[in-house]
C-alpha cells in the first residue's frame, strides 16, 4: 500500500508534470516518444508509467485495487479521421437490449468499432445499412496506454442465431467531429415499377384487314348474289361454264379486287367482259389472251405485248378512254385498256370508265354469244366480225338502248333474229351477212327509224321483205341478197330512192333480183344478185 504521504507527494508531482505536458501539448501539438523520453532523463526516474496510473486514477477520481494495465493498447476503433478530443466518458452499464435492425436485400459492409476490451475483436462487426448517412465519428482517440471501455460498447451474441446482428448505435459525442466521414454504400436499386398484372393475360389482337372490308366469305357471297341477276345462279356451280368460271377468276385470282358495294360500272362490266373471254374460246385467240400467271409481272408483261388490237375509230363527239390501248385480258389493268375494248371519258360523268365499244375483227373468236353482254347498257358498239361465233343472237341484246352499230357478218350464227333487236331505239347498222340467221323479216323493222345500213344477205332467212321496211327513212344501204326471200319489193321501199322525186336516203339496194323468174322482183333496185 502506498501512504497517505506518498500519496500527496506524487499527486503534486503528477499535477505539476501534468501542466507541463498540458502545455506543450498545446504548445507543440502533443509530445512525440523522443521529447518524453527527454523529459524523463531530465528528471533522473523513470516514472512513465507511474505518472499515467496516477493519471488515470485521478481522472477517474478512485484507484482501483487491479493490478496494472499492460502497456499494449487496445485496437483502436476504425474512424477516417481522429477527433481532436476524448470523447465523454462512456456508460459504466453497458445499454440495454438494442432493437433489431432487418438486414436490407444488399448491405453495405461498414467496419464498426469493436467494445474495447483486454483482448482485441478479431474482426470489425458487419452493419447492414439501408442508405447512405452521415456518420459522425464518436470514438475518441486514445492515448496508446489508454485501456479505457469504448464509448458506444456494441453487444454482439456469442452464438450466430437466425436473428439479424443487434447493433447499438454509438452515442453522439458532445463536441462534434470537424468534418463528419461521409460513408458511402452502394445506392440501392429501385425497385422496378410495373402496373398490376391482371388476372388473366390480355392478348392484343387487331381485327384481320379484308379487301372491300368483307371477309372472303362474305365477299365471294355477295359478288355472286350480284352477278346471279344477270346471269342464271345454277350456271355457277358448275366449274366448266364460262360464268362459273368468271365468278372464280374476279373473286379468287384478279389483283384488282371487285367489291360488290361498288355503284360503278366497275364491278358487273368486268365480270361481263371475263364471261364474254371464257365462252368465246379465250386463251386460244390470235392475240390479248390473258397472262399465263396474274401475279406474275413477267407474265403479264408478256401477254401485253403479244395484244396490238386497237378498236376501230368512230367519229363520236366524246372523249373515250383506252381507243388506244391495248393491254392483255384479264390483266390487273382497268378493263377499259385491255386490247379491242374502249370506254366512255370524263366528259360523261354518268358514263366514265363504262364501256362503249367491243371490238374484235378477225381475232380467232369462237364460241358463243353470252347473254351478259346485254347488260352492259353503256355499250355503243359490238363488231365481232370474222370470227367463229355460233348460236344465237341472245334477246337480252334488245337492253342495249344505246347500240348503234351491232356487226356479226362472217361467223356461223344462227337462228332466228329476236324480236328484242328491232326494238333498238338507238340503232344505225345492223350487219348480219355471211351467218346460218334462218326464218324472216319481222315486220318489226320498222321501229328501227335511225337505221341506215341493213346487211343480211348470204344467210337462209325466208319469206317477202315486209313494207315497214319502207319506214326506214334514214336507210342508205340495204343488202338482202343470196337469201330465200322471195316476192316483189315493197312500193314504200323503192319510195325512199335518191333517185325519185323528191329524192330519199336509199342509195343502195341490192335483191335476188336476178334469174327468170327471178326470186325477187325489184324494178327499183341498183343491183341484183
Amino acid at each position: 500500500m502506498v501512504s497517505f504521504k506518498s500519496a500527496c507527494i506524487l499527486l503534486g508531482w503528477v499535477n505539476n508534470i501534468n501542466a507541463r505536458s498540458h502545455h506543450s501539448i498545446r504548445g507543440n501539438g502533443g509530445l512525440n516518444r523522443l521529447e518524453k523520453s527527454k523529459a524523463d532523463a531530465d528528471t533522473g526516474l523513470d516514472i512513465t508509467e507511474d505518472v499515467e496510473f496516477w493519471t488515470r486514477m485521478m481522472q477517474v477520481g478512485s484507484i482501483p485495487l487491479s493490478p496494472r494495465p499492460t502497456r499494449r493498447p487496445t485496437r483502436r476503433p476504425a474512424t477516417s479521421r481522429p477527433t481532436p478530443r476524448p470523447a465523454p466518458r462512456p456508460s459504466p452499464e453497458p445499454i440495454g437490449k438494442p432493437t433489431p435492425i432487418p438486414v436490407t436485400p444488399e448491405p453495405s459492409l461498414i467496419s464498426t468499432p469493436s467494445p474495447i476490451s483486454s483482448e482485441p475483436t478479431p474482426q470489425p462487426t458487419l452493419i447492414a445499412t439501408p442508405e447512405p448517412s452521415m456518420i459522425s465519428t464518436a470514438s475518441p482517440t486514445l492515448n496508446p496506454a489508454t485501456p479505457a471501455p469504448s464509448p458506444s460498447p456494441i453487444l454482439i451474441t456469442p452464438e450466430p442465431s437466425p436473428a439479424p446482428s443487434i447493433i447499438t448505435p454509438a452515442p453522439i459525442s458532445a463536441a462534434p467531429t470537424p468534418e463528419p466521414t461521409l460513408i458511402s454504400t452502394p445506392e440501392p436499386t429501385p425497385a422496378p415499377v410495373t402496373s398490376e398484372p391482371s388476372a388473366s393475360p390480355t392478348v392484343s389482337t387487331s381485327a384481320p384487314t379484308f379487301p372491300c372490308n368483307l371477309t372472303p366469305e362474305d365477299r365471294a357471297l355477295q359478288l355472286r348474289e350480284l352477278y346471279a341477276a344477270f346471269s342464271n345462279d345454277a350456271l355457277f356451280d358448275d366449274p366448266t361454264t364460262p360464268q362459273a368460271q368468271a365468278l372464280d377468276w374476279i373473286t379468287n385470282e384478279d389483283t384488282l379486287t371487285i367489291c360488290p358495294g361498288d355503284n360503278s360500272c366497275h364491278p358487273l362490266q368486268r365480270y361481263v367482259l371475263a364471261v364474254f373471254y371464257f365462252a368465246t374460246n379465250g386463251g386460244a385467240w390470235d392475240q390479248c389472251n390473258a397472262p399465263s400467271d396474274f401475279n406474275d409481272p413477267a407474265a403479264i408483261e408478256e401477254a401485253n405485248n403479244n395484244c396490238e388490237r386497237v378498236v376501230t375509230p368512230f367519229a363520236v363527239p366524246n372523249e373515250r378512254v383506252g381507243d388506244t390501248s391495248s393491254d392483255a385480258w384479264l390483266s390487273p389493268s382497268n378493263e377499259c385498256e385491255w386490247g379491242g375494248v374502249a370506254c366512255w371519258g370524263a366528259d360523261t360523268p354518268n358514263l366514265n370508265l363504262c364501256v362503249d365499244q367491243l371490238d374484235f375483227e378477225n381475232d380467232g373468236i369462237a364460241g358463243t354469244l353470252v347473254d351478259e353482254l346485254g347488260a352492259l347498257d353503256s355499250l355503243r358498239f359490238l363488231i365481232l366480225e370474222q370470227g367463229d361465233l355460233t348460236g344465237s343472237i341472245p334477246t337480252t341484246y334488245g337492253l342495249l338502248d344505246r347500240l348503234l352499230i351491232l356487226d356479226l357478218d362472217f361467223n356461223n350464227v344462227g337462228g332466228q333474229l329476236p324480236d328484242e333487236i328491232y326494238g333498238l331505239p338507238s340503232l344505225q347498222q345492223l350487219d348480219l351477212n355471211d351467218n346460218l340467221f334462218t326464218g324472216t323479216i319481222s315486220p318489226l323493222i320498222g321501229q328501227l327509224s335511225l337505221l341506215t345500213f341493213f346487211q343480211i344477205d348470204h344467210n337462209l332467212i325466208t319469206g317477202v321483205i315486209p313494207t315497214e321496211m319502207g319506214e326506214l327513212e334514214q336507210l342508205r344501204i340495204a343488202f338482202l341478197s343470196d337469201t330465200n326471200l322471195s316476192g316483189t319489193m315493197p312500193d314504200e321501199v323503192c319510195a325512199n330512192r335518191n333517185n325519185t322525186n323528191p329524192p330519199g336516203n336509199l342509195g343502195v339496194l341490192v335483191s335476188d333480183c336476178a334469174g327468170n323468174p327471178p326470186p325477187v322482183v325489184c324494178t327499183c333496185c341498183t343491183s341484183c344478185a
